[in-house]
């Protein structure tokens, strides 16, 4: 199968940062800036836009999550965690709960590609579990780079609340890994293309002909795709390269989860 093909597959994913949106308050930070964009915007006096941006914080400390589900639980302790670390009170300007839970999600998006492999994994096989729940233009935004954040939220809550106790946990412990990696400054973990390419080889001779060669030619033609070939060529990439053997597994989770930062540029 020709390298360069799949080099140029691989070229034309736009990969995402998509896990820290997943958080549950990503909804209501989109709909603030809305909010607080359209005041600007319409010269809307000083008072109205620290009231919207007091209504800003208090949605978005708001746990989302059914109370019953262990996610709820965790969300709690992971806003307790975030409003009581002060590495993140030295970075911030301001000390309201909704601001530091904005920077937390900042320095996660951030610190993402720095994280070791096993804690990608853990994320991977989470995110397989949500792909699979999304309709077919919200999935197929996951790899054309760009989607809805609060309807991707609509779809990706209710099959969070129905995580286990060791997903919640993991889900969280990730959360927390990556804004201690940021904090810390720790390196950027940078995949090589041709262990991104072996990876996506190794999904290519797992299918039957000419299953492979359809996969690798719909993914050079990503970029163009539609929504419903855009969503396969998502669930492809995430279930199969889920269930591959190490280290490919290891390498599908970064090229996919860890954005630019942690791929390397052909």
């Amino acid at each position: 199968m020709n390298h360069k093909r799949v080099c140029a597959g691989i070229a034309a994913l736009a990969i995402v940062v998509i896990t820290s949106f997943y958080l549950g308050y990503g909804f209501s930070i989109k709909q603030a800036n809305k909010k607080i964009n359209a005041s600007e915007n319409n010269n809307i006096h000083d008072e109205t836009q620290k009231r919207n941006s007091v209504s800003s914080d208090l949605s978005i400390t708001i746990n989302p999550y059914a109370a019953s589900s262990p996610i709820h639980h965790e969300f709690d302790e992971f806003r307790k965690w975030v409003l009581d670390n002060k590495k993140l009170a030295t970075l911030s300007d301001s000390t309201s709960p909704g601001h530091l839970l904005r920077l937390s999600g900042q320095l996660e998006a951030q610190g993402i590609a720095r994280l070791p492999t096993e804690l990608l994994e853990q994320r991977f096989s989470s995110v397989n579990k949500i792909l699979a729940s999304l309709d077919t233009h919200t999935c197929s935004m996951l790899v054309k780079g760009s989607f809805d954040l609060p309807e991707f939220m609509s779809q990706a809550t209710p099959v969070m609340e129905l995580f286990s106790d060791a997903e919640a946990k993991a889900w969280i412990a990730v959360n927390k890994a990556a804004i201690e990696a940021q904090l810390e400054g720790s390196p950027i973990i940078v995949l090589p293309i041709e262990d991104a390419t072996r990876s996506v080889l190794k999904i290519a001779k797992s299918m039957y002909e000419p299953d492979s060669k359809v996969f690798i030619s719909e993914l050079t033609k990503l970029k163009t795709a539609n929504d419903e070939d855009a969503c396969a060529m998502a669930r492809t990439l995430y279930s199969r390269g889920n269930s591959l053997p190490e280290p490919y597994r290891g390498y599908m989770a970064r090229m996919l989860l860890t954005g630019k930062e942690g791929n390397e540029k052909i």
